[in-house]
């Protein structure tokens, strides 16, 4: 094609036909200028279809990773709740001083409340994201702002969640020194071919003691607080899973 080209321009000159060749000359700048653009708009193109594919792989593994969490964060909220039941059970007996239940019954109470939250949601896909620059890429602002989000939100969740298990952890102390922890997990599911204490009960005195109350309280408390940053998440990671499959389907 230059070849054929050049030939037309010698013969134009040789012929002495300026003017025509001249024209020509203009002729071929706008055909390569043309060309330029032509493979410009299809670089573009290829380049907008490969952002947009990366978009949407982006979107599809954000949906899945958390579709998952919210499933074990929903889990983890039913248990919390049990908690919160027993512990709220457990302060009104105190409350009214109705001890008119049995060992057992009280056992099983302090079972139900004898529960840490172990809510480690997977952030492989978020974090793979940020190191690699992908995050900023993405073309979906209202996803990346759920995202910012949702990340604070798990912060505050965390702070309150070191909170939860420093009382609940003394809470349960206690009740290893003045009760017994063996008697609840003989009630627990994973634990239930262990056999009672034949040296140590759970003493409806517990109902009566001052301290107890206070750590079973502190407890509640936090326990409370945990659920409401547990359901502020949740609500986050549905508008997230929302968004990215709505994007997804389109």
């Amino acid at each position: 094609m230059i070849k054929f080209f050049r030939k037309i321009r010698q013969k134009l000159l040789s012929e002495n036909k300026f003017s025509k060749y001249l024209m020509y000359a203009i002729g071929e700048i706008i055909l390569v200028v043309i060309g330029i653009l032509i493979a410009l708009q299809i670089n573009n193109f290829n380049q907008e279809r490969i952002v947009k594919e990366q978009n949407q792989i982006i979107q599809q593994n954000l949906n899945k990773e958390f579709s998952e969490n919210l499933i074990e964060l929903n889990s983890s909220i039913d248990r919390l709740n049990s908690v919160i039941e027993g512990l709220d059970m457990l302060l009104l007996l105190m409350r009214t001083q109705n001890n008119n239940i049995t060992n057992l019954e009280f056992d099983q109470l302090l079972n139900k409340t004898f529960w840490m939250p172990n809510w480690k949601p997977s952030s492989f896909v978020l974090v793979e994201l940020k190191n690699s620059g992908a995050l900023s890429k993405l073309n979906n602002n209202n996803l990346k702002t759920l995202l910012f989000k949702w990340e604070r939100e798990f912060d505050q969740m965390e702070n309150n969640n070191v909170n939860y298990k420093q009382y609940g952890a003394e809470y349960i102390e206690f009740i290893t020194k003045n009760g017994s922890v063996r008697n609840i997990d003989a009630l627990t599911e994973s634990t239930k071919n262990l056999q009672r204490s034949s040296i140590a009960k759970n003493n409806l005195e517990l109902l009566n003691n001052p301290e107890f109350e206070n750590r079973a309280d502190n407890f509640y408390f936090l326990s409370v607080r945990l659920r409401e940053h547990f359901q502020s998440i949740g609500e986050i990671m549905k508008n997230i899973i929302e968004v990215s499959n709505s994007k997804l389907n389109k």
